[in-house]
Formats: C-alpha cells, sequence, structure tokens
C-alpha cells in the first residue's frame, strides 16, 4: 500500500515519469526483430499427407531466409481441430504458426457442434501457399479399375470402404459428394492425416481414398496406389493420363483445395505482413514451384486479406453442402 501511495504522491506532485519508447517504436522494432527465436509450424495433421509435406517445404525456406530454426509439428486428431486449438491459444507474436488445408479449417464450423475457437477470429490469416486437387486411388490388386467401377461396386451396401485423412476433410467432403450424386454406398473410414490413410490405401485395408495429389503421386509413380480420376476441372500435368471426374463419367465433382498459413489471432500486422511477403517470394522461387508441380500442388501465393476473404466465402459455402450431406464430426 506504501509504494501505491508514493507514486500517487509523486504523480501528484508533478513528478513525471521516464519516458520510454512509444507503442509504434516497440512495434517496428519487434517487426525488424522477427523472429527472434525458432519458429514452430503447426501442422494439424499425422506426417506423410499433403499438410505436412508443404509445411516441410516452408519450413525449410523460412529456415534459410531468417537463419532461425523452423520445425514442424504435427499435432494431429480431431479432423484437425486439435493443432488449430493450440495455434488460437499460442502467445501471438509470429514464431507459432500453422499450415491448414481448406477443407477442414472451414468446414469445421458446420461439423462440429462447438469448436473451442472462431475459425475467423482466432486466426490471422497470412498467404495462400498452393491449391491441390484430389485423386480418387484404391489398391493396385483391386478389380475397380475406372469409376464406374467404383460405383458400380458401390451399389451393394458395405462392400465399398473410403479412407480420409479425418471428417471434415475436403477428401471425406468429397467422397460424400460423390456418394449422394451417384447414389452409392461407401463406409467412411477416418485417419489422422493423409499418410495413414493412403497407408491404409497401400496395405489394402480400405477400398477407395480421394487423396489430395502432393501425397498420393509418389505412391502412384511407384505403382503401390492405381489413379481412377482426379477431381480438378482438367487434368492435371503431374499424371496427364489420368482422367478428371467429369471425363469419367460423373460431372458435378470439380473439387480443388488450397491450404495457407495462419497465425495466432492478434499476431501484430506488421508480422503478418512480413510473412505473407515471405510466402509470396518463396513459392516463387524456381526450384520450389518446381517441386510443388511434380507433386500435383500449384504454388499461390496472396495477401492476407485474400486468405481471409476465402475462409469466410468457404465457410459460407460448406455450410449447406455439411447440411444436406447430413455430416457430422462429433
Amino acid at each position: 500500500m506504501k509504494r501505491i501511495l508514493s507514486f500517487v504522491s509523486l504523480l501528484c506532485a508533478g513528478v513525471a515519469p521516464i519516458a520510454g519508447p512509444t507503442g509504434s517504436v516497440l512495434a517496428a522494432e519487434q517487426v525488424a526483430a522477427y523472429p527472434s527465436r525458432p519458429v514452430r509450424i503447426i501442422a494439424p495433421y499425422a506426417p506423410g499427407g499433403t499438410t505436412d509435406i508443404l509445411s516441410r517445404i516452408v519450413a525449410e525456406q523460412l529456415s534459410l531466409a531468417t537463419g532461425q530454426q523452423v520445425l514442424v509439428d504435427n499435432r494431429a486428431g480431431g479432423g484437425g481441430t486439435i493443432g488449430s486449438d493450440m495455434v488460437a491459444r499460442a502467445v501471438p507474436d509470429g514464431h507459432t504458426l500453422m499450415i491448414t488445408p481448406s477443407g477442414s479449417h472451414t468446414a469445421n464450423p458446420s461439423l462440429y457442434a462447438k469448436l473451442p475457437y472462431d475459425t475467423v477470429r482466432d486466426f490471422a490469416a497470412v498467404s495462400l501457399i498452393a491449391s491441390v486437387a484430389n485423386l480418387i486411388v484404391t489398391h493396385p490388386s483391386s478389380p475397380i479399375n475406372s469409376l464406374q467401377d467404383l460405383i458400380a461396386a458401390a451399389r451393394t451396401p458395405g462392400k465399398v470402404s473410403y479412407a480420409s485423412a479425418g471428417s471434415g476433410t475436403v477428401g471425406h467432403l468429397s467422397a460424400e459428394m460423390l456418394r449422394s450424386i451417384a447414389k452409392i454406398d461407401m463406409v467412411h473410414v477416418p485417419y489422422k492425416g493423409g499418410g495413414p490413410a493412403l497407408a491404409a490405401i497401400v496395405s489394402n485395408e480400405t477400398t477407395v481414398m480421394f487423396a489430395a495429389l502432393p501425397s498420393a503421386t509418389p505412391f502412384v509413380r511407384s505403382g503401390r496406389i492405381k489413379p481412377l480420376a482426379v477431381t480438378s476441372p482438367k487434368r492435371v500435368s503431374a499424371l496427364p493420363s489420368v482422367p478428371t471426374v467429369a471425363e469419367a463419367g460423373v460431372p458435378g465433382i470439380a473439387v480443388i483445395e488450397w491450404y495457407g498459413l495462419f497465425a495466432p489471432g492478434r499476431t501484430p500486422t506488421g508480422i503478418v505482413d512480413k510473412l505473407s511477403r515471405e510466402v509470396a517470394r518463396i513459392v516463387r522461387i524456381p526450384e520450389v514451384a518446381s517441386r510443388m508441380n511434380e507433386l500435383g500442388a500449384e504454388p499461390v501465393g496472396s495477401d492476407p486479406k485474400t486468405l481471409h476473404d476465402q475462409v469466410v466465402s468457404d465457410i459460407r459455402m460448406w455450410t449447406p453442402i455439411v447440411k444436406d450431406a447430413g455430416v457430422r464430426a462429433d
């Protein structure tokens, strides 16, 4: 109490406190010094999937550019909500980031009755990284050799199962779209990421999967999985012999998924802008762009507002689709 009274007395006596740096000066210094320690990128899915692959590409380049160690921390589970919640609660100083796919990030508000975070408010959009189509795949020994074969097999209830990287992912929702459009029966088997789901196809545990191209392409080229169709509007250069879903006889399913970089909400604008410019530079590096293209990913890069607006738009898009499909994650 005496300390408080003495401080008040000083103010009343007209003794001014020692001046310090202004808020704007401190903010500028914080941005200039960023990153001041190792950075962690949360990938809310298991290793081996597209989220993990793109996270490691970005982490490698950010580390080279900043001189700080940039680590990828896989926190799988809950359709991406476990890792996302960690980022939403992290200190908003840019040293904890997240790379996540659009499907789960923007569909989860409709899939879950209650999320532990607000998808728009609790994340600062930084930059789009890449856009990716899905590839419908099966085991090489499967008698299913085309999308029409799959539809024919799935007319028998319980005969066809499909793996996904988790509830609410674009792979899950795309399979549900096919099930609804073609009026077929398929059993959903969710995993904690694209890597474990693809492993289930490779080991012939599940029948098919809508797999993101970057994680699936190496398995196709090595002959460990068989492609049936791609969900893009046109064929992809990484696998030019694979027909689109429309070419395979099912119009109405053209799904492209984006992957974005996010920081915790309330992260200083200067740090967000600095990261956004860096990502735009990274995806334009010829070696990086070529690596993404070879895997079936299209490099993007964007300003924060573009990604923010995309999140808001996609949440509105998925809400009626999830409702009509009757899909719930909890």
